[in-house]
């Protein structure tokens, strides 16, 4: 059984506490050898400056300081320190349609591609580049519920708040599926008499570490996917970015947002 070749993709910002650290430090931990690099997408431009900056003004403070903190803490490199302390690169590329992510993936004989909270479409070359292929996360419980904020729009409704972990392929979010992770009801998420969507996902990144450790262990195993279960919706809900009048809508519900 040959050991897993891995690449961890992710955006240089996030709104998750820390950009990820807590899930990077959690895997390396367990199985930093699987790891071959790690990506950071350059997403750090005027235009999530001024969105950061916006979003306190809509009332959502606790993501909008949360991604101000994140942006702010960009020059001391944690995630890139983390990295080191393995011997592990950090790439900083603005897509991974590009030459240089094909060429790593290539030199470094790379089986699987792991993405994390990045808009990056993929296309077919990169897709068919590692051995075995690429995982994305989505914020939402597939087959149903697919888009943006999902896990938010869960919430709100009182439904079961999750991840799934499934193949990428050229169609967004609609690869075979290989992990279905219930994370949290708004109860689970309850400061005082409000909800907090920002402890959902420090829960949230757990979880995520936890369920990819299990996946990559039985990828190896393998030394392919598992079978995994066909991405067919039987009601299919799309979401997207909150406008104004839904963020006051689910301020009005009680989210912390």
């Amino acid at each position: 059984m040959s050991k897993l070749r891995i690449l961890l993709v992710t955006s240089r910002i996030t709104y998750m506490p820390e950009n990820y650290l807590a899930l990077f430090e959690s895997f390396l931990n367990k199985r930093a050898d699987w790891v071959k690099g790690l990506v950071l997408l350059d997403n750090l431009d005027k235009k999530t400056l001024l969105q950061s900056l916006g979003l306190p003004l809509l009332g959502v403070r606790k993501l909008g300081l949360q991604l101000i903190k994140n942006i702010l803490e960009t020059p001391l490199k944690k995630r890139e320190i983390l990295f080191e302390k393995y011997n592990i690169p950090t790439m900083t590329w603005d897509t991974m349609n590009s030459e240089s992510a094909l060429d790593f993936v290539d030199r470094h004989s790379i089986d699987l591609i792991i993405n994390l909270r990045t808009r990056c479409i993929y296309k077919s070359e990169i897709l068919n580049a590692p051995k075995i292929g690429c995982l994305n996360i989505h914020h939402g419980l597939l087959p149903n519920y697919k888009g943006t904020f999902c896990d938010l729009y869960a919430l709100t409704e009182n439904r079961d708040a999750g991840f799934s972990i499934h193949e990428m392929n050229e169609k967004i979010d609609a690869g075979k599926i290989h992990k279905i992770i219930p994370v949290a009801k708004k109860e689970d998420i309850r400061v005082k008499n409000k909800f907090c969507y920002l402890k959902y996902l420090s829960l949230t990144s757990e979880k995520e570490a936890a369920a990819l450790f299990e996946l990559c262990q039985e990828i190896e195993k393998l030394n392919k996917f598992p079978e995994g279960l066909p991405n067919n919706p039987t009601k299919k809900v799309f979401t997207k970015n909150p406008d104004r009048k839904k963020i006051k809508t689910f301020l009005n519900k009680g989210f912390l947002l």
